[in-house]
Formats: C-alpha cells, structure tokens, sequence
C-alpha cells in the first residue's frame, strides 16, 4: 500500500470513531491530581496522571530555577532520562535505553528538521523559548509517526501574551554568557509576542571539559494569535543561528572541527470551533547544516560539506466525545528534501502520508480503557501500522494500575537509504546506502502501579522493550573495508523504576530509583551508553518570595566503547546539586546555584559532567 492509498483512507479514518467520545470518568474514583494539564501523551488535554504512557514535565519554574546552559543540562538529572552524545558536538537524549536516533523531537507538537547521521541535538534550542519540556516514555508511534521509538520530547514554547516586557541574563561555568528578552502584547483581540536571545558558551556541548572549543548561538521566536469565526488561528516562527568549533584527533592527526547550524521552524494552527475540536495545522521545518574539517585550525583551510534538510507537513485533527468516551482521528502528509554531498544524487525528496485514530473508553466508573491505530505510508520504503492499547483501572484509597502495549517504528533515512560515501580523514573505508531497507520496528509492554493522596504520590512501573530489524552498517567487502546499511540488528531493554513525592507546606520531598538493563541480541552484550541504575532524592523549600531546592543524584558506571582490546567505562559517580532563588524589587529575580557541588569526575567521561556554578537575573514588567 502506497502513500496515495492513505491519503484516500485518510478522508474517511474519523468515520468509525464518530459514535464514540469520553466524558469525566467519576472523580470519587481518580487520583488525587498533583501534576499539570499536558497534551503530548494522547493529543488531548489532560493531567499527566491519566495518561495512557508515563509523563515526566519540566516547568518554567524549574527552568528558570536551573539556568541551563543547554536543554541536555536541565534533563540530564531527569529520573528515566539519560544524555546522548552525538556525532561531532551536541547532545540528546536515551529514554527506555533507546538512544537520540529513535526518540523524536517535537516543537509545539510538531517534528523538527535537523538530524545529523540521524541524532538530534537537543542543545541547539533555547531554554528560555520553551514554556514546559513534556517527556512521554515508550513506542508514540500511534499519534506522532516514525522515530518515536523510545518516546517523545515536546517542547512547548512560551504561549503568554499579556502585555509585558522581560529582560533576563544568565553567567556560569565555561565562560556561559547568555542574555534574552522578550515582549508580549495585546492590540484589541489579536496578541503576540517576540523573543530574542544570545548564548555563548567556551566549550562545544556534549565534549568533554577537557576539549578546546565554544559555542555562539543567536534565538528569536516571534508569534501571533487571532480570532477566526468561532474559533482561533496562531502562527509561531523559529530562527536559531548557530556556530559551533572543537578540536578532534584521528589517525591523520588533529584538526578544528567548524558546525555552523541554522534552523527556522514555522507552525500555524488553526482552531475551527470555539472547543478546538477541529484543528488544522501547516508546519515547515528548514535546516541547514556547515561542517568544516580544519587541519590548520582556520575555517578557511578546511572543505565544507553541507546538508540541508526541509520537511512540510499538513495535519488535520478531529477531537469529540460520545456519552461518556472520546475519540481523536487525523490525517497527516508530510515531503521531506535532503541535500548532501554524501548521497547519490545529491538531492532526494518523498512524500510520506497517514491515517490516525485513538478512541479513549470509559469502560466503567473505575476503569478506561485507550486504542489507536496509524497507517503510515511512505513513497520509498513502504507501509507500517502502529497499534497501542491501555487500561487504567482506579481502586479504593486512590491507588491505581496502569497496562499498556504498542508497537514503534522508525523509517530509513535518506542517508540510510542513499549514501555513497568515502572517508579519507583516519582509516580509509566507505559507506553505501541501500533502497531496499524496511522500517525498524519495536514491541513495548509496560505497567505501573501507584497511590495519589494527601499530597503523596507513591508509584512503581516497569517496561520492556522487543526491538527488531534495526539499521546499521554491516561490512560486505573486508578488501576494501565496504560497509552498508542493513537490517541486521536485534535488541531488548527493559527497566524498573519506583520513587514517590510528598508535599507538606511549603516543603517538597522527592526521591526514585531507575534500573535498566538492555541487550544486543547478535553478541549478548548491553547497549552501549546506558547507565544500569541511576538514584534521586531532592528536597525543595519554597516561603513568599524564596525557593531552596537541593538534590542528589548516584549514576553508575558505563560502558562507553568495545574494541579488541576490552570495553572502556564511564566510572560510577554521585552529583550534588544546589541551587536558590529570590525574588526582589518587584518583578526581579535573582537565581544562585552550583551543579555537582564536590566537583565528582567520572573516570573516562566522554562529556562535561564536572562542577558548573551558575547566576541569573530577570526583571519583568507589565502594563
């Protein structure tokens, strides 16, 4: 089945959920709600507690609080969230031991262009853009499409439009210089708002402390909303200007290494009904990619190689209820373009289409129960359907239990399917690109238990992970050290995690424990870069004007590479985070704090994981 075949299934994907839609399930029976309204987990409103997947949030609050010099820096302290560090400089994310390659980006919902040899860099967008960082753990290929394997990241950009002026300023370790503004306004019923920001920092994110290198980045957001009939209409654009330079060694010896990233990210939401039941959405994405290798350590020495990558897509959604059920369905069409000197051609482009529904029953007053289905079509590599299901079941005492299964997938690349490369820089050897790939694929189970009361939140939940079919390069020619890309790998991860939260007055108390175990099938060996066990405990303290929150955080060892000559580690280590608050002369704010306190350095680090002070200051207005 082809992606025209979708399209036309697309039209009439809404029309067998039409006689279903959710109501409140009984409130004597739920939680008591400590979180947020999110949006990410089932593309519907609603408290991160009841949603189908496991839901981390990352507010403004802590945001600010922290004064990250990257979004990696803010999450890499997460329970269940580990870093990646990708090809050359930047970083990602592992959720559920599944690395940056197959855990998806979204921006307001919306997937970004830019991935390099397929990671994500994550420390190219600005925290002080970004309103709520939403974290759903597990296979969200139902709702969101190919590369959410391990989970989706949205970032969900700041949204308020009262009429306000804010300047903010951020220093810190590694010469962290970062400066922002912002205004928002109201011209009778139309609103908006504009962002602008600098940050530079003097060492390339995901590098280790130890390298030469920096960072300079120029953000601006600007964004609209205005009435349209009974409904809404909202455009955001993105621009973010970003060079990056760090030393590297090969077997040809050293050079600097110039990145030089620029990205513009647009997005228009249409809200056809005053509930927002009916929305449509037009999103464009642009990426453009500079890498300079330089034996001199001059950008002008060294050869360029570009990539530019684009991706349009248009999504339509519809959202009801039916007595006490809901139901969402879509349909999505998305071209992507990739320019590069690295595939055949030079240029490729395809059309991607699917159909998507999700029904959420209310099976009884104390239990729900969620299905989905996405047909997913592609013009080159074929067809997928992803499936979910989950129970959620609400006893007596506010305890409850959570079921769920999906299947994830993620589609070859351009690179994957048409490269033709040849690497002179070290060891000679060349890549090849193959048409005949076939989507990776992984089957997810997981479970949680808990009890919401009082102002505690008591859970235990756990997951597993069946992953097939996974790309890599395999080598087809030891003569000439020819490489390509194949279905040829098979994996597992499964983890255990159990914590809880009391609040009392003003004090906070946090603490979890997160176990992961992971396996490559073809050798018997674990996934490399994934800590088996990572420890939490934190303590806030919040009175008036004031915060205090301290944190401990244990991280076990990793095992960073295999060669003939054994495996190298990462070396077990335990941060000490502190930081504090208060807000002063109106609408001013001052924020202190220092991450890994002891200065606690791994052995072996692949990353800066060292001591990192850090001070903010904003002031804000309204009128």
């Amino acid at each position: 089945m082809r992606w025209n075949t979708v399209l036309v299934l697309a039209l009439f994907a809404p029309l067998p959920l039409a006689a279903q839609e959710p109501a409140s399930p009984d409130s004597t029976r739920r939680p008591v709600q400590l979180d947020e309204i999110i949006v990410t987990a089932d593309r519907m409103p609603g408290r991160a507690s009841d949603a189908s997947a496991t839901v981390r949030t990352v507010g403004r609050a802590e945001i600010e609080r922290r004064a990250p010099t990257d979004l990696t820096t803010l999450l890499r302290d997460v329970p269940g969230v580990q870093i990646d560090p990708v090809v050359g400089s930047g970083a990602g994310v592992v959720l559920q031991g599944l690395g940056s390659e197959r855990v998806l980006v979204l921006l307001d919902g919306a997937p970004l262009a830019g991935r390099i040899s397929g990671q994500f860099d994550l420390t190219r967008v600005s925290p002080s853009q970004v309103e709520r960082v939403e974290i759903v753990e597990g296979p969200q290929s139902t709702l969101y499409g190919s590369s959410a394997l391990g989970g989706v990241i949205n970032l969900r950009t700041r949204t308020d439009a009262a009429p306000r002026l804010e300047l903010g300023t951020q220093i810190g370790s590694h010469g962290q210089r970062d400066f922002r503004g912002r205004t928002s306004g109201r011209l009778g019923a139309v609103t908006g708002g504009f962002d602008l920001g600098r940050r530079t920092i003097e060492i390339a994110p995901g590098r280790a402390a130890e390298s030469v290198g920096d960072a300079d980045r120029w953000d601006a957001m600007a964004r609209i909303a205005a009435p349209l009939g009974q409904g809404r209409v909202e455009a955001r654009v993105l621009g973010i200007e970003e060079e990056q330079s760090y030393q590297a060694g090969s077997a040809a010896g050293s050079s600097t290494n110039f990145n030089d990233n620029r990205q513009v990210d647009g997005l228009v939401t249409a809200a056809l009904d005053r509930d927002g039941a009916t929305e449509l959405r037009l999103h464009g994405s642009f990426y453009r990619h500079s890498f300079v290798r330089s034996p001199s350590g001059r950008r002008e020495d060294g050869t360029e190689e570009l990539d530019r990558q684009r991706v349009v897509d248009v999504e339509g959604i519809r959202r009801g209820r039916a007595g006490m059920h809901r139901w969402l369905a879509g349909a999505k069409l998305e071209r992507e373009w990739l320019e590069s000197d690295r595939i055949v051609g030079g240029e490729r482009s395809a059309w991607t289409g699917a159909a998507f529904g999700s029904a959420d029953w209310a099976v009884a007053p104390w239990l729900r129960a969620t299905t989905g289905l996405r047909l997913t079509s592609g013009e080159v590599w074929g067809t997928d359907l992803a499936p979910r299901v989950a129970l959620s079941a609400y006893g007596p005492e506010n305890v409850y239990l959570k079921l769920g299964g999906a299947r994830g997938f993620r589609a070859p690349s351009f690179k994957e399917q048409y490269t033709n490369f040849t690497n002179t820089a070290g060891a000679t050897y060349t890549v090849l690109g193959n048409v005949d790939l076939s989507p990776e694929y992984s089957w997810n189970a997981s479970a949680e238990v808990g009890r919401n009361a009082g102002g505690v939140h008591l859970y235990a939940r756990g997951f597993r992970n069946w992953l097939r079919d996974f790309i890599e390069t395999e080598l087809v020619d030891p003569a000439t050290s020819t490489f390509r890309y194949q279905n040829v790998s098979r994996a597992r991860t499964a983890g255990l995690e159990a914590g809880g939260a009391v609040t009392r007055g003003i004090v906070s108390v946090r603490a979890s424990h997160a176990w992961l175990d992971t396996e490559d099938e073809s050798d018997g060996e674990p996934l490399l870069g994934r800590a088996a066990h990572m420890t939490r405990g934190a303590a806030a303290v919040e009175s008036g004007r004031a915060t205090l929150t301290g944190e401990v955080v244990h991280t076990s060892s990793v095992a960073l590479r295999r060669t003939s000559q054994g495996t190298s580690y990462q070396g077990a280590y335990t941060r000490i985070n502190l930081s504090g608050g208060v807000t002063v002369a109106g609408d001013a704010r001052i924020t202190l704090g220092v991450d890994n306190v002891a200065d606690t350095r791994p052995s072996g680090a692949a990353t800066d994981l060292g001591r990192r002070w850090f001070g903010g200051l904003s002031w804000g207005i309204g009128w």
